[in-house]
């Protein structure tokens, strides 16, 4: 099919069209455009022309870009839209007329101010994104749509199911359908949903210049990629499922006492002494990588209190929801510096911090990664266990602004050993599910898209077991 405007609009009525999309392009009716009505206005005046020159009723209908239809399915939410292939699809320009207070243009539609405050407009559905889009807009979990107008434009502002449980930002979308674009706004969670609307409802659109369907070659080749998405997807997930099956290998368990060998035997970690306290007495708040992530979670012994946490299947599903008692895992190690080189690079340095890796037992008692994963409830705020790595250090020595960053890590000479103590958070109920594992050294895990899962198991440096 032919979609070119030019094709099909009488003459007198395309040229006149083209000549306003140029005065747009001047800025001749700028004002118009950040009033957000200039180019509907302009409308009017092509449907003008075109009664002039008696064009026919159905070139009326060229004006509308798009008819939307909307299904409502329980929590699924599902925009349809016929394309009206008449038409050219344009590019746009977005601009808002107010800010909420504390919100700062950040470029590329995205607002943004401290923690959760933020607002971003998000890529917009031209006529050509909603035709790869299948044209279709799905959105799930819908608890409640307010149905309104904003900037002009017909609009839909929609909450999630138990949006303050989950901290669940708030999304609205804005249909034009005269001017050929759908807008998704999405306005993080401490952004009050009146804030949001007043952002939405001062938005100027300006067309910038006319876009173009995807061809039919484009077509084929993103199809193509999209199919090789999927399928790599696919076999990283039965490589990883492979993986699990095949557990890790005996020797690449280490007791308390033994040396754990990483970066072709560079390092060596031991831990010499590990202990489960209810307190962090005695420990100085400077050794914390980020101590305000306590705040609220501390009595005034300085013990933990429980959190609301939630149990997940591998495939996401909730199994339970229960409160979590915890408790702080103290283990001393050691590192010891064999060669400052490694494949051609200088170690200047040495990973001290350890993460919590998670694990199921087989029936044969060996030891392999949990499918299950728990997460504390969202509206908990609680990021104590966060990546499940440690959160205190005693020998810290990057400790100032961009330096922090490199908190965990401690300049090591070749030769030299290292003493230091790490602090965990973990759940008194889950003590006995993991192993510690050196920070970034057993990624091979993660790797299924290009690696065998035998490949995968071969690639892990090693971890330690505490019992």
């Amino acid at each position: 099919m032919n979609r070119k405007a030019e094709e099909r609009l009488p003459q007198i009525v395309e040229e006149r069209l083209q000549e306003a999309y140029e005065s747009i392009r001047r800025g001749e009716i700028e004002q118009m455009g950040k009033q957000g009505n200039g180019y509907r206005r302009w409308m009017g005046v092509a449907a003008a022309l075109a009664l002039a020159v008696s064009v026919p009723s159905a070139v009326y209908a060229a004006v509308s870009y798009f008819q939307k239809n909307v299904q409502r399915e329980e929590d699924r939410l599902t925009y349809a839209f016929d394309l009206n292939y008449e038409l050219v699809p344009g590019e746009y320009e977005v601009t808002p007329g107010y800010l909420p207070d504390g919100l700062s243009d950040q470029g590329a539609g995205q607002y943004y101010g401290e923690g959760e405050d933020w607002i971003t407009v998000m890529p917009i559905y031209t006529m050509a994104e909603l035709e790869k889009a299948n044209k279709e807009i799905v959105v799930d979990n819908i608890e409640q749509v307010e149905h309104t107008v904003l900037s002009g434009m017909e609009a839909d502002v929609i909450t999630f199911k138990e949006a303050e449980k989950y901290r669940s930002h708030t999304y609205l979308f804005l249909f034009n359908e005269k001017e050929g674009y759908v807008l998704n706004i999405i306005a993080g969670y401490t952004v009050s949903k009146e804030e949001a609307m007043k952002f939405a409802d001062s938005l100027s659109v300006v067309r910038t210049g006319d876009g173009s369907y995807e061809s039919e070659e484009d077509k084929t080749q993103r199809e193509k990629e999209e199919e090789d998405d999927r399928r790599a997807q696919q076999k990283a997930a039965d490589n990883g499922e492979t993986l699990r099956q095949l557990g890790v290998p005996g020797d690449k368990i280490y007791a308390v006492g033994e040396e754990l060998h990483t970066y072709g035997g560079a390092l060596g970690y031991k831990v010499t002494d590990y202990e489960f306290l209810e307190s962090l007495e005695g420990f100085d708040e400077e050794g914390f990588f980020e101590y305000a992530r306590f705040d609220g979670w501390l009595n005034e012994d300085k013990t933990l209190r429980p959190y609301k946490r939630q149990h997940y299947s591998g495939n996401g599903e909730l199994l339970s929801e229960d409160e979590a008692e915890q408790e702080i895992l103290r283990v001393d190690l050691e590192v010891h510096c064999y060669d400052d080189q490694w494949e051609g690079l200088t170690l200047d340095d040495a990973e001290l911090s350890f993460e919590l890796a998670y694990m199921d037992r087989t029936e044969d008692g060996a030891y392999t990664w949990a499918e299950d994963y728990y997460d504390a409830v969202p509206s908990e705020e609680y990021f104590l266990q966060m990546d499940n790595s440690a959160v205190y250090i005693n020998v810290a020595t990057h400790t100032e602004g961009e330096d922090r960053k490199d908190f965990f890590f401690r300049d090591i000479e070749k030769g030299e050993t290292i003493g230091y103590t790490l602090l965990f958070v973990v759940d008194k109920d889950r003590k006995d599910d993991f192993l510690l594992s050196v920070t970034g050294t057993n990624s091979s895990i993660w790797q299924g898209e290009y690696m065998t899962a035998e490949e995968m198991q071969n690639g892990l440096e090693g971890y330690i077991r505490l019992d």
